[in-house]
Parts: C-alpha cells; sequence; structure tokens
C-alpha cells in the first residue's frame, strides 16, 4: 500500500465516528458469542470478511472458520496459499477448507456451485454438527438488497443458523482502517486492483469467473492478473 493511504486510513481509524462504529461491532461479536453455543466465521479471503476474522479472533481463537475454495480454475492456488495464511495470521487456530468436485469437473464453466454445494449441502451438515451462527462480513453500503438483509444485524437462514453482521455499519474506509490501524495482512492483489480501480472499489469474490462478472471484475482480473490463469 502507498504510504499516502496507508496515513489516510491510520488518521481515519482515529476518527470517533470509526471508533464507536468499532465498538458497535464488539458488542454485536460479545452478545452473540454469549447467545450461541457454536458459532463460525464465514472467510473468503477478502479485506472484509479479514477484518471481520481477525475481530472475532480477539475474543477467541479456538472458534472455527470456515473457508470455501472455489478450486484452482477461480482461485490460483498460490493465491489460495495466501488465504489461508491470513487466516492463521489473524489467529485462526481451527481452519476448515470445503470445497466440490465439481469445480475440476466443470472448469472455468462451474456455475452455481456455491448455492447447490455449500448453502445446499454443507450448511445442514453445519447444523447437525451443532453450528447455530455464523458470523458474516456483509456491509449495507455495498448494496440495497444487502442494506436491507442486515439491517436488524442478524438473519435466521430458515436450516439452523443465524447469520450475525458486526461489520454491517462499516464502510471501505473503515474497513483498511482496521486492517491498517491493526497492521492485518492482505491478500496482495488489492493494491494492484487499486491502482486502477481505487480502495473504494477493490474487491475481491474470484477471479476469470463469468459468473461474477456484473460486479465488474472479470475483465481486470484478465489484465492485472492474466498470469495467473488456469494456474
Amino acid at each position: 500500500m502507498e504510504r499516502k493511504w496507508w496515513k489516510y486510513f491510520l488518521k481515519w481509524s482515529e476518527t470517533e465516528e470509526f471508533k464507536e462504529k468499532l465498538k458497535t461491532s464488539k458488542e454485536i461479536i460479545k452478545q452473540a458469542l454469549e447467545e450461541f453455543n457454536k458459532p463460525y466465521v464465514a472467510f473468503s479471503g477478502g479485506k472484509d470478511s479479514t477484518a471481520l476474522l481477525h475481530l472475532v479472533m480477539q475474543f477467541d481463537r479456538s472458534i472455527t472458520v470456515i473457508h470455501w475454495d472455489y478450486g484452482r480454475y477461480f482461485i490460483p492456488r498460490q493465491v489460495h496459499k495466501e488465504i489461508l495464511k491470513i487466516a492463521r495470521l489473524c489467529g485462526a487456530e481451527n481452519v476448515v477448507v470445503l470445497t466440490s468436485r465439481l469445480y475440476d469437473k466443470f472448469k472455468e464453466n462451474a456455475k452455481g456451485i456455491l448455492g447447490k454445494c455449500f448453502i445446499g449441502i454443507e450448511i445442514p451438515k453445519l447444523v447437525k454438527q451443532g453450528y447455530d451462527c455464523c458470523f458474516l462480513a456483509l456491509r449495507s453500503e455495498e448494496s440495497v438488497k444487502r442494506r436491507e438483509r442486515t439491517k436488524n444485524y442478524r438473519e435466521f437462514d430458515g436450516v439452523g443458523i443465524w447469520n450475525v453482521f458486526p461489520i454491517r455499519d462499516w464502510t471501505w474506509r473503515d474497513v483498511w482502517a482496521y486492517i491498517v490501524s491493526n497492521k492485518i495482512k492482505y491478500l496482495k492483489l488489492y493494491d494492484k486492483y487499486a491502482k486502477l480501480l481505487g480502495y473504494d472499489k477493490a474487491r475481491f469474490v474470484t477471479l476469470f469467473d463469468k459468473e461474477f462478472s456484473w460486479l465488474g471484475n472479470e475483465n481486470v482480473d484478465k489484465f492485472l492478473f492474466w498470469k495467473l490463469k488456469n494456474i
């Protein structure tokens, strides 16, 4: 990260606005940990989930961290390795990686597998294992749909797990302020995205993924990370 941005985010972390949001987030996490018996953190490796993971780990490092792997055609293995390293650096002691063989079967044409396999198969398994709460790094700033979904700071998934949204009110500045002020490692590709898109629009979902092309990153991925294609 360029020093000018580092200084900007560090300065933002000193504002009362940020401190109040951080206090609220901690209260939400604390309440959920007191209320639910077996929570887990959903971790994608993106900046939002990285900030949330680090925040939750300050309460209990033994909490399960679940990462969904989209496979080598959408997440190059060196990027995936970096994601898991970041989880450990955030303090996670129990990281569970879930995926589907369908990613290797359909390769670049894989679609809808997250919904079919993770939401449709793995989450019911987690319920049977006793999990009753999931910390999710959704932010209302990202879309109208997410603002509506997160308005109560939690939702019931209809299967048996309550999704909790501790950083619901955070802006992109707040996320980066937390990362910078706590000296948290994050995916290196964000800095490359930021040079082209800005830190306000730099986001990480999957690479070279037509299913998520509506987010506007597919063409940028091909331009910035063409060497990672299908590695």
